[in-house]
């Protein structure tokens, strides 16, 4: 009679590396989002930063900012994020100041910092829970 030994792993032990995969899962997961979400906040920026240059060589050669809808993809960054103009806090008009808005497209969040904004007086900053964020 011939005793066969069979070779391979028991339930047991996948489950533990299972296991141990979904804990390392689940402790680096919140890490990756957060460096995720650092580059998509880099491409705001970038994107409001050109689109004020564009906007200040206007008003440089016209006397005035340009407004326009991030629908219609004047102003749009691409990517993740669409811009928008508007008016700046205070004013009525675009004439002596413009604000620019960066706002993440549908399937996208940063509950961290939101939307990004900048204006032609230097302001800058953003609308959500963590400020400090917003132009590190």
């Amino acid at each position: 009679m011939r005793h066969s030994a069979f070779r391979g792993f028991t339930l047991i032990e996948v489950m533990i590396v299972v296991a141990i995969a979904a804990i390392l899962a689940a402790i680096s997961y919140p890490s990756y989002m957060d460096f995720v979400r650092k580059g998509w906040r880099s491409e705001g920026r970038s994107a409001l930063m050109q689109q004020m240059q564009e906007q200040e060589r206007l008003y440089t050669q016209l006397g005035r900012y340009r407004r326009y809808a991030g629908d219609s993809g004047e102003g749009g960054a691409g990517g993740k994020y669409t811009l928008a103009s508007g008016n700046c806090e205070g004013k009525a008009t675009l004439d002596s100041c413009i604000r620019l808005t960066a706002t993440l497209k549908a399937g996208f969040s940063d509950p961290q910092v939101g939307n990004l904004w900048v204006d032609s007086t230097g302001g800058k900053g953003c609308d959500g829970t963590q400020a400090g964020r917003c132009w590190q």
